[in-house]
């Protein structure tokens, strides 16, 4: 009689929409995350992750590349790697991943991120992340960059 009752239960939460199907499907939900401007599936992907094609189908988004400011996204546990480089959203739940610099670098005067990145075989956007840089082409001399 119990197991009815949940599978019942479960059926109804499933038909109203409450939790996606494919939720359950690839192992359930890790949290929800309201997108910010500038954000992409991509960005939100790598800061859980989580494939960004799991994402959109778990929140029945049909367009990849249209992603609008304010929508609530429920993220399923769908591991992604290896995750490719490029830019990471802030997590919104769970854990951050605490960077760990393999050495420091004091930006010279001249130099950009993308060369720092070439000297030090790193990636442009982990060492913004690293270091909270938000502007890519804003960085100053004598500032200390922790290089992951």
């Amino acid at each position: 009689m119990r197991t009815r009752i949940l599978l019942g239960v479960l059926l109804a939460v499933l038909i109203t929409g409450l939790v996606p199907a494919t939720a359950l499907a690839d192992g359930g939900i890790q949290g929800q995350h309201v997108v910010r401007s500038g954000e992409t599936l991509y960005s939100i992907g790598r800061a859980y992750a989580t494939r960004p094609a799991a994402i959109a189908s778990t929140n029945g988004i049909s367009n990849l590349n249209h992603l609008p400011a304010g929508v609530r996204l429920a993220i399923p546990t769908a591991p992604w790697a290896p995750i490719p480089p490029g830019p990471v959203a802030t997590r919104q739940f769970g854990d951050p991943v605490p960077p760990t610099c393999r050495l420091w670098h004091t930006v010279v005067w001249g130099e950009t991120l993308t060369l720092i990145a070439w000297q030090h075989n790193a990636n442009m956007w982990n060492i913004a992340r690293a270091n909270n840089i938000y502007n890519l082409n804003l960085i100053y001399a004598g500032q200390r960059l922790c290089i992951p």
